[in-house]
C-alpha cells in the first residue's frame, strides 16, 4: 500500500512513461495553427516558458488538457495523459489539413521523469546545467528539457530524448527514492493541476479545471476553437462550479465519478482525478458546484468527503 507522506522529506524521481504521452507538432505553420486551436497564448510559449492549456470543441468542452512546451524552432510537444492523446491528435488533425505542420505521437522518442523534494533543484542543475526557479519556466540542453512545475515546493518535469535517457536517468536517480507515476499525480492534485482523462473528454470547460488561475487560458489572444463559449463564461460571471481538492476513505474513485450533496440524489460534481495516498485514504480533484462546497458532500456509496486547501484562491461566480 502506498504511503506518500513518507516521501515528503526525500528526493523522489517518478517514472511517468506509463501514464503520460507526448504529441509532437512540427512545421513552419505550427505556432500559427496552434494559436487558433488551444486556450493558452503561443506567444507565451518559448524555449524558456511552458504553459498549461486545453483544446476544446466548438462548444467549449475540453477534448484534452496538456502542458505545451517548445523543444525546437517550429516544434512543440504536448505532454498529456496517454488516454487522451489519440483524441487530441484526431481533433487537431481535422483542422490542420491546410497548414504546413504535422502531428505525430512522439511518446516513444522521449523518456518522461518527474523529480521532487529536498535535492530536486540541485540535481536538476547538475544534469541540465540550470534549474528554472519559477513555475512554468523551462531550460533545455543536450540532455533534454526541464520545466519547473512548482517553485515553492520544488518539482520538475524532465523531457529526455531517448539518446540521452540512460545517462540522464542514472544521474537524476542517484541516491533518490524511486516512485511510480501515482506519486507524481498526487503532487499534481496537491498543486491543483487537473487533467482531462478518457472518462471526462468533452465533459468540462477550461475554467472548471481552474485553468484561468494557472495561466492556461488567454482572454486577449483572439479566436480559437471554443473561444466564444470560454469567454462568455468568464465575462458574464455564470460559471457555477470549479475544481476543488477533496479527500475520502476507501479506494480512490475513477474520473467522472459523481459527487453528491448530503440528502440529494442529483450530482453536484464529478471527480477529475484521484490517487490513493495511504492505506484506505485518497485525495482527488473534483469539479463541484460552488453552492455545494460548504455543505456535506459524499460519493454515491455515502463515503463522506473533506475539502482540502488549494495553493490558489477560487473566485466564486457573482451572477
Amino acid at each position: 500500500m502506498r504511503q506518500f507522506a513518507a516521501l515528503s522529506d526525500a528526493t523522489v524521481v517518478s517514472t511517468l512513461d506509463d501514464s503520460l504521452g507526448l504529441l509532437a507538432i512540427n512545421g513552419i505553420d505550427s505556432a500559427k495553427f496552434l494559436q487558433g486551436q488551444i486556450t493558452c497564448n503561443l506567444q507565451d510559449i518559448t524555449p524558456q516558458q511552458s504553459r498549461l492549456g486545453a483544446h476544446c470543441t466548438h462548444k467549449g468542452r475540453m477534448v484534452a488538457s496538456f502542458r505545451l512546451l517548445q523543444n525546437a524552432e517550429h516544434s512543440y510537444l504536448f505532454v498529456l495523459p496517454k488516454t487522451t492523446l489519440a483524441a487530441l491528435q484526431k481533433s487537431l488533425a481535422k483542422y490542420i489539413v491546410f497548414s504546413k505542420a504535422k502531428l505525430s505521437d512522439a511518446s516513444g522518442d522521449y523518456v518522461l521523469r518527474g523529480i521532487s523534494g529536498t535535492q530536486a533543484q540541485q540535481r536538476v542543475a547538475e544534469v541540465f546545467g540550470a534549474a528554472p526557479n519559477a513555475s512554468n519556466a523551462q531550460h533545455s540542453n543536450e540532455n533534454g528539457s526541464v520545466i519547473c512545475i512548482n517553485a515553492q515546493t520544488p518539482r520538475y518535469l524532465c523531457v529526455i530524448p531517448q539518446a540521452s535517457a540512460a545517462a540522464v536517468d542514472s544521474a537524476l536517480s542517484a541516491s533518490a527514492q524511486i516512485a511510480d507515476s501515482h506519486y507524481w499525480h498526487w503532487l499534481d492534485i496537491r498543486d491543483g493541476i487537473g487533467s482531462v482523462h478518457a472518462e471526462t473528454t468533452e465533459e468540462f470547460i477550461p475554467q472548471m479545471l481552474n485553468l484561468q488561475l494557472q495561466e492556461g487560458i488567454s482572454f486577449t489572444k483572439g479566436c480559437y476553437t471554443g473561444q466564444e463559449i470560454v469567454a462568455r463564461m468568464q465575462y458574464r460571471g455564470i460559471l457555477k462550479k470549479a475544481m476543488y481538492r477533496i479527500a475520502g476513505s476507501g479506494t480512490a474513485p475513477a474520473p467522472n465519478t459523481a459527487v453528491f450533496q448530503d440528502g440529494h440524489t442529483q450530482a453536484v460534481g464529478h471527480i477529475v482525478c484521484a490517487e490513493n495516498i495511504a492505506d484506505e485514504n485518497w485525495e482527488a480533484l473534483a469539479v463541484i458546484n460552488h453552492d455545494a462546497i460548504a455543505q456535506k458532500i459524499a460519493l454515491e456509496n455515502l463515503s463522506a468527503l473533506t475539502v482540502l486547501p488549494l495553493p490558489y484562491d477560487i473566485p466564486v461566480a457573482t451572477a
